[in-house]
This record gives C-alpha cells, structure tokens and sequence, in this order.
C-alpha cells in the first residue's frame, strides 16, 4: 500500500542484461535502447508476469524479490558486480486514493523510468546516486500501479532509490518543472509542460492563457487556452523584441483556483550599434520647438558620448526627414512618426520619463520642462556608466562599443519637489544631473526649479524696528506685556493680516519663479497670550491652530491673483502638534519638521521619534500638501563622524507614504567639508527621486567610484562607524564629541582604516578625497585629545586639509565656533 514519504525497499530484480562499453557520456550505452521485455508484454506494459522467465543474450533470467535494508537498492549485491550492464526493477503501489503524486528518486548510473506502461524519465549518462535528485509527478489510479525502472551500470558504484512524496503545485512551478517558456532560434516562444500527459489531464480542468507586454499596460496581446501538449506555440502580436508576461491561470482537479506569470523576452532579436572604434552613424535630433533643458540635455548626451567613445555626433532638429538611426530627444515630430500621430504627450511639468529603442532608433523623453532631461542623464546614468559624484568628480567610462538590442525604461519621482541642501547640491548642473528639483529661494537652473520662498518671516514682514514702538500690540503679549524680544506676532489683530497680506503679494510679484511662498514664525518661541489669540489656541489644543487660522486667511486674499502659488508655514517646535478641527486650505502647505528627533533609528522604530510620528500622520490626514523639512546633519559639529546614513531612505519612505509633495534634508549648507558631504548629497538624490532603492548598493557605487582602490577601507571605516549604533543608541543634532558611541578602540581602529586607505590610493587626487574622509575623525580626535591631537600632528595635518579645500565652516555657527575650536586646541595644557 502507499506510505508516502517511506522509501520502497521491496523490489523484482531482473538481470544483469550484458551493455556495450562507451565512451559517450551524452548517450545510453549500446544495447540499452532495446526492450529486452517484448516476449513479456514489454517495457510499457501496465503490469508485468514475474513468474515468466526472460531469455536475455542466450541466458533466462528470473525475477528475483530483493528486500533493502535501508533506502538504498544496492545492485552491485542484489545483482552483480559487472561493469557495462543493465537491470530492471519492478514494483507495484496500491492506492486507496487517486490522484498526483511526487516519484522522487536517485539512480547511479542513468536510467529510464516507467509508470503504468508510460515512460515519465530518461537519464543517458552516469552519475552518483543523490537521495531525491529527481522529483517527478505522476498521476497514481487508484488500486494498482506498476512502476519499472530499467538502470544502467558504468562503472564504481550501482544501484537506486525511490519513495512517493506528495504533490505540490507552486513547489514544482517555482523549480520550472512544471510550466516554463522557451524561445526559439527564430524569436518564437513555445509554453513547455515538463510532465506526462497523463499528469496534465488528471491534475488541471483548465488552463487559461494570457499574454502581456511587460513594458506596456496590462491588456492582453494573446488569448488562449492550454492544449496540454507538452509544446504548445505563443502567438506574439509583432515580431519586435521585447519583454512579455504569460500568465497562467488554472483550476485544479480539486476545483482549486492556481496563477503563475512567467517573464520571458522574444521576438526577432536585433544587435544594434551606437558607436564602434570611435564611429557612429547616429545623429541626435531635437524638436524645432525643444525646450531650453532638452537642448541642453542634447548638448550634454553630445559631450560625454564624445568622452566615452570618441564619436562627434552631430545634433539636428526635427524640420528634415526621419533618417535610419537616430536618437531623439523629447517628443518632436520624429518621435510621433514612431509613436504615431495620436501618441499622448505627457505635460510640461510631467517629469516621469522613458527612453526605449524603436528598432534602430533610441527615444529619450519626458515632459519638456525636467522629464526629457531626466531621460537623457538616466541614459547616461543607467546604461553608459556615467556617474556625477561631485560638481567637480564626474565619472565617464571610455568604451571602444556600446550595442543594444533591448532599451526600456520608465521612471517618475517618489517625491514631487525635491531639496538635497547640502553645499555641494547647490551647483545647478550637478543638481539637474541627479534629478533635484527644489530650493529654498531660487537660482538658476537648467529646467527651472520648484523655489521655496525664505522662512521665519514673521519679523521679516513686520520689522519690530519699524512697527513696534508705534504698534506694540502687533507683537506677542507676554506675562501681561507686549514685546518683541525672542517673540511672534498677535495673529488676530487684523492689521498684522493686512499689512503681511500686502507685503508678501509684493514678494510674490518681485520673486514670480517660486511655487511656494512662507508665512512663517521666527525661529524662536513666545507665541502671543492674548486672550483672543489663545482662546483659538484652547479650541484647537494646538498654537498651531492660530497659525493655520491666520495663514489660512492670507492664503484666501492671494489665490485670485496667484492661483498658482502656495502659501507656506511651519509646524516647527511649538506648533509641530496639528489642531483638532480647522485645516490648512487648498494653497497652504504645511512644513513639518523633525528637529527634535532621534537619527539613529528611523522614525517607525524609535520610541523617541513615536512623538514625531504621530503628528506627521496627524498632518498627513488633514493637510492638502505637506512639505517636510528633515535633519541630516550635525549642526554643532558639521565636521564630525555622524551615522546617521542608516535611516536616510526610511525615513524618506515615511514622509512619502504620509502624502508629502516635497522633501528638504537640510545639511551643512554655508561650505564644503561636512562629514561625508558627498556620499550623502549623492545618496539623498537618489533616494528623493526613488526610495526603493538599495542603500548599501547606492553606497558602495559611490565608495568605489568615488575613491578608487582606497574605498574599500573607506567603506570598511564607514562600517564600523555605523556599527557603534545599537538599539539602545541615540544620537540628535547636537551629537558631542564626548559621546559614549566614540570609544578609544573605534579612533583607534578607525586610525588604522585610514592609513590602508591612503596607502592604496591611486593618485594624488585619490589620496586628497580620502583625507577629506578622514577630516571628521581628525576633529574627533582634536575636540577629544587637543593635548596628543598638536603633538602627534593631527591638528596640524587638519588645519592644512581645511585650508586646501576651503572649508569655512565647522559648524552652523561658523566663525565664532572655529574660533572656539582652535582656542580649545592650542590651549589646552
């Protein structure tokens, strides 16, 4: 009777059948091929007559009842020892209950097996015996079932192994056993059953077949339903290479509903060449009507094709015929006569893209304004190797070829305007290369950018040098005075509406190129006590209900002249907590943000950050735009180790997922020389633009691009940085240098990194980029030590780094705390 799981260690044995000796791996050795059991009924016989002798080369040969002692079936004893031979082995299962079941066997050497009559395996080569190597479904009638296995011997060792395990249908597609695609020489895919007929009628009642293009929308191309044959042809609607999903779903026998898709790639498959030994026959083409990014984007795809293939492609607009290799940049009239004349043009501000081939042809597009752009440095980017590490460290790979028989890919932004604020990040160009679309202010910038307008503006509207003596009752009252010392403003006097109303409309027709435009408290607390200004604070159990009181009914007076501008606060300190009923109207944006939170941990995992969190999802629920303002940095100690790169990307997920419409990871802003300033603008970039990428991928592309043969032990230092932090760690803006996570083993240690990585470095240029690595720990080791940091040199070594690179601040507070920093040093005694 069946026991599934339990190897059968019953069987007739029949043999040994003398083979001919070969050399041939790749086949049966001769004599194997024959049905030695054709006077018997044969090899596909449904049951054999054991009783009958077999007369094999001259010789009658009984069936002999073996019983194993183990799993193993061990020829070599139960039959012979001889080399080039064969055997049979028969057995018979009862079952009770019909249905598919799992034959899971090993045999040394190959093989051929049968089940009831019907062969479901054939192995032509020799092989040691693996318990399970071969796991075939089989369909099992209820009562008897015969199963004979004809095993070949080649030398060493001979024998097999066998038991029924149950079946499992997503087991047997996850291996590609049981369903898979395969492509043709010609581009044509056929659908491959990799089991017995018998197997496919008795496990499915129905297969339905769809077919999809993996870079289009979700409408089938293809309809049909399994023929359970074993090859079955998939009809493609053209024969253009590309990527397709055949999805498969099914009903079980046992009336169980069963999906699978199953990527593949077909079509007739082209090899096309944009450049060769420094030759190309492709030309770049704008539209007549390109915007100024797109020409500029073409300019750009025109100079580092130059650098990295030595080819002068020659750039033309639209206006002449389409010619037989092009790459197109945006959506001009060459684009259309590929798309077709109907093809939806995405918007001037749409800054999703695609660039893909059509045939010969390479499209980089997007909407006009930043999309095409973006096309084009993704291009660069993701297929050419390009990479803009820094405004000054731009990596160009040289390649004698470039070739494609495949290209497309899409991409939108995570975030919609996106603020990378550190230094480095406010060079236009390297900005527009990574996708940065936001500013605080604006500046010039191929594509434009989304401006934010200034912050902490109460004063800057109303002076107190300019209103306060005369109006004192424009200002905070506090403990029963009016004052502007470290204060607000008295939000419900309708004057302070009116004057703020009309100055920012002023600000806003004098700075027309920003979208948002900030209504904001100083940057301090001491908001107004006066009865009526709190009596709104009591019902909305927040001081942020008098601030979205009062900016709301700014944002109300400018919407007819401006409808296309926003009105921007804080909910900053004081006002972080949202109010309990009004909201912020249609053109306000909220700015949160996350000043008081611990970075060592992101915001979800953090007990510290639960404060946090819950009023970011509390804006979330009733701000109509919410534009975070987030914390990357040390601002006591810009220069200064800081791991905080472990909560970078989710954190960023949080705020997306919380409905933010932009991002500003504000950093060391006012010079160059904050800690991994440049690994963490470039790895910011890209997770504002796509949050589902790999971090330590990002990390490691900079590490070894960036610093050559030394980032290996840059990125070993940059472990065991962030290895200081655990659960238990906190770590927030103010991080000190005497904090516990800076032991004297991580200095030392870290000490020992640095030297292998200046050792290795490949140039001089190489070497300056890893003492810039370096600098933080020297100030660590400086603010810790100033006694041992002038006498082993590394004050000095310091001073020499700052003043080659230009750096100028040390921290936010600037002179006085370098002046600080070198009085402590030089003093110390």
């Amino acid at each position: 009777p069946l026991q599934t799981g339990k190897w059968i260690t019953t069987w007739h044995l029949l043999g040994p059948v003398p083979l001919g000796e070969s050399g041939i791996e790749a086949v049966h050795l001769p004599g194997f091929e024959k049905d030695y059991l054709k006077k018997a009924g044969g090899e596909t016989a449904a049951g054999l007559n054991l009783e009958k002798k077999i007369k094999i080369a001259g010789k009658s040969l009984l069936w002999q009842k073996y019983t194993s002692p183990d799993s193993v079936i061990n020829l070599d004893e139960a039959v012979s020892k001889a080399t080039y031979i064969m055997a049979y082995a028969y057995a018979e299962i009862m079952t009770d209950q019909p249905g598919t079941y799992v034959l899971s066997f090993g045999t040394n050497d190959g093989g051929r097996l049968w089940v009831n009559g019907t062969m479901i395996w054939d192995y032509p080569a020799g092989r040691g015996l693996t318990p399970d190597a071969d796991q075939i479904p089989v369909y099992l009638k209820k009562g008897k079932n015969s199963i004979l296995l004809k095993v070949e011997e080649r030398g060493n060792s001979w024998g097999f192994c066998m038991r029924v395990l149950p079946f499992d249908v997503n087991t047997f597609t996850s291996r590609g056993k049981l369903f898979r695609v395969v492509t043709l020489d010609d581009g044509s895919p056929e659908l491959r059953f990799g089991l017995t007929a018998s197997v496919a009628d008795k496990l499915f009642q129905t297969v339905k077949l769809q077919l999809y293009l993996r870079d289009g929308d979700k409408t089938p191309v293809w309809e049909s339903e399994w023929t359970k044959s074993d090859k079955m042809p998939i009809t493609l609607p053209d024969r253009q290479y590309r990527p397709y999903m055949l999805k498969l779903d099914a009903v079980l026998s046992d009336g169980t509903p069963w999906s699978r898709e199953m990527p593949f790639f077909a079509g007739e498959r082209v090899e096309y060449t944009l450049f060769h030994d420094k030759t190309t026959n492709y030309r770049i083409v704008t539209g007549r009507e390109a915007s100024e990014s797109e020409r500029w984007a073409a300019e750009e795809l025109q100079k580092y094709l130059k650098q990295m293939g030595g080819v002068d492609m020659e750039i033309t607009d639209d206006t002449g015929a389409l010619s037989d290799n092009e790459i197109i940049i945006g959506y001009n009239s060459h684009a259309l006569k590929l798309l077709g004349a109907d093809f939806p043009v995405p918007a001037e501000l749409d800054e999703s893209f695609t660039y893909r081939n059509i045939g010969p042809h390479i499209l980089l597009a997007g909407g006009s304004r930043r999309g095409t752009m973006y096309a084009v440095f993704s291009f660069l980017e993701n297929e050419l190797g390009v990479r803009w590490y820094t405004p000054k460290v731009t990596v160009v790979p040289e390649k004698a070829v470039f070739s494609f028989n495949y290209l497309h890919h899409n991409e939108a932004p995570a975030v919609k305007v996106r603020n990378d604020f550190y230094y480095e990040a406010f060079d236009p160009d390297w900005a527009a290369h990574n996708k940065m679309n936001g500013a605080m202010g604006y500046r010039e910038q191929h594509g434009g950018i989304e401006g934010y307008w200034s912050v902490h503006t109460f004063y800057r509207f109303m002076p107190p040098e300019e209103f306060f003596d005369e109006h004192p009752e424009y200002y905070s009252l506090i403990d029963g005075k009016r004052t502007h010392d470290h204060a607000q403003l008295c939000l419900t006097n309708p004057d302070v509406l009116e004057i703020i109303t009309g100055r920012l409309k002023k600000v806003m027709k004098e700075n027309p190129q920003n979208l948002i435009y900030s209504v904001s408290q100083n940057d301090w607390r001491n908001p107004c006590q006066c009865d009526r200004c709190q009596a709104i604070v009591q019902k909305e159990g927040s001081e942020a209900g008098i601030v979205v009181w009062f900016v709301n009914k700014v944002a109300e007076r400018i919407k007819d002249e401006f409808p296309d501008k926003y009105v921007g606060t804080l909910a900053y300190q004081y006002t972080r907590h949202p109010p309990k009923n009004i909201k912020p109207a249609e053109n306000v944006v909220i700015r949160l943000c996350s000043i008081e939170c611990c970075f060592a941990h992101d915001f979800k995992s953090c007990p510290e950050n639960q404060a946090f969190l819950e009023d970011l999802e509390g804006w979330s629920a009733i701000a109509p735009h919410l534009y975070i303002w987030d914390y990357v940095v040390n601002f006591s100690h810009y220069v200064m180790p800081y791991p905080n790169f472990r909560v970078l990307r989710p954190n960023i997920t949080t705020f997306k997922e919380n409905n933010a419409i932009g991002i500003m990871e504000q950093a060391a802003y006012q010079s160059r020389g904050g800690e991994f300033a440049e690994l963490r603008a470039w790895v910011i970039a890209r997770l504002l633009w796509n949050d589902t990428l790999d971090v330590d991928k990002i990390i490691d592309d900079f590490m070894y691009g960036y610093y050559g043969r030394s980032g290996q032990y840059v990125r070993a230092y940059f472990d065991l940085l962030h290895g200081q932090i655990t659960p238990d760690t906190h770590i927030h803006l103010g991080l000190k240098p005497e904090d516990k996570i800076f032991t004297e083993g991580f200095i030392q240690q870290a000490d020992v990194i640095f030297d292998k990585a200046e050792a290795v470095a490949d140039n001089d240029e190489i070497k300056a980029r890893v003492e810039m690595a370096r600098l933080p720990l020297m100030y660590l080791k400086c603010m810790r030590d100033p006694i041992n940091a002038r006498y082993d040199g590394t004050y000095e070594r310091f001073n020499k780094i700052t003043e080659r690179e230009g750096i100028t601040h040390l921290a936010e507070r600037g002179q006085p705390h370098t002046e600080d920093f070198h009085r402590k040093v030089e003093m110390a005694r």
